[in-house]
């Protein structure tokens, strides 16, 4: 199955972290999960049962994950290096002047699922190759706006990519539009969509089409995008397929404390960590002495206090002599 119908067909089940049917998750920390259960039987009056605890250790493990209108595809098979997509689109290619499309496509899919598997930083001119020859592929047997969508994934990776003179005519038309549409969301416009990454600011940002995603997030087109995420085991990449307004969430870019925030200004940013990790029904927290209901899949995330945190005491000033 071709990438694009793959992410289009992607279903989306529970998330790796979900709790078992019938249990509520427990996200804790700094305390055991028996405290935790404990202090969150007392504050809501549900049997111990209907808990299904998990520290937060575990949510921060994750891989990165989007929330909102999108579908991150993360790659399922051996980690791949630039001469590997440089292979396929050199194969690719000989299909065409053999007149083997099919062959052709067939060589490029396998190069853009490559491009998903990256361990280094893309090389956007290789990628947007892949994109063009498969353009060019489409517009021969007419599918236009298949190849708009080549097209448009071509440009975010190198908005000034030039038009082959020796594929279908009617491509460089559709080039130039697609790439006067990009021009006008530099860096952003409101008929494009905004990617944000949580927590924002991560001290080494994610990249996004070759480019490091910009902390305040970016303005990106509807369609394919490559994301790479550095973690500690390495570069990891996955195809995102952009249909909307959408959240990067970064698991292991979280820093403690990170779940006492459901108390203060990042709120937001914490129930996104747990839509992303649990999905979005409701779940409980205990963290500083706080006990939170947390429900993301209300509105923006409704966060219901429980049991309040302690109030810090303030530092003894010093004694006057």
């Amino acid at each position: 199955m071709p990438l694009r119908a793959a992410l289009l067909a992607l279903a989306v089940g529970a998330p790796a972290g979900a709790a078992p049917t019938g249990a509520l998750p427990l996200v804790h920390d700094g305390e055991d999960a028996a405290t935790a259960r404990a202090r969150v039987v007392k504050a809501s009056g549900l049997p111990p049962e209907q808990l299904a605890p998990q520290a937060l250790d575990t949510l921060l493990t994750r891989p990165a994950a989007v929330i909102g209108r999108g579908a991150l595809r993360h790659c399922a098979g051996a980690p791949t290096r630039g001469p590997e997509l440089r292979a396929f689109a050199v194969r690719a290619e000989g299909a065409v002047r053999a007149g083997d499309a099919a062959a052709a496509l067939d060589q490029l899919d396998l190069g853009l699922a490559a491009a998903g598997c990256l361990a280094e930083k893309v090389e956007p001119a290789v990628v947007a190759r892949l994109f063009l020859l498969r353009a060019g592929l489409l517009l021969a047997r007419g599918d236009a706006e298949a190849a708009r969508a080549e097209l448009r994934a071509a440009v975010a990776l190198v908005p000034a990519v030039t038009w082959d003179p020796a594929w279908p005519a009617d491509g460089a038309a559709l080039l130039d539009e697609e790439r006067a549409a990009h021009a006008t969301c530099a860096p952003t416009c409101p008929s494009a969509f905004a990617l944000v990454q949580a927590p924002a600011g991560a001290a080494v940002p994610p990249w996004v089409d070759g480019r490091p995603l910009p902390s305040g997030g970016g303005a990106l087109s509807p369609g394919l995008h490559l994301v790479q995420v550095p973690t500690p085991g390495g570069l990891r990449s996955a195809w995102l397929l952009l249909d909307g307004h959408a959240t990067l969430v970064l698991p292991g870019s979280f820093r403690r404390p990170v779940l006492e925030g459901l108390g203060g200004a990042g709120a937001a940013e914490v129930v996104s960590l747990l839509a992303a990790t649990l999905g979005p029904g409701p779940a409980y927290v205990s963290a500083g002495g706080g006990v939170w209901l947390v429900e993301p899949a209300q509105g923006s995330g409704a966060v219901t206090p429980l049991v309040a945190p302690p109030v810090a005491a303030p530092a003894e000033g010093r004694k006057r002599r």
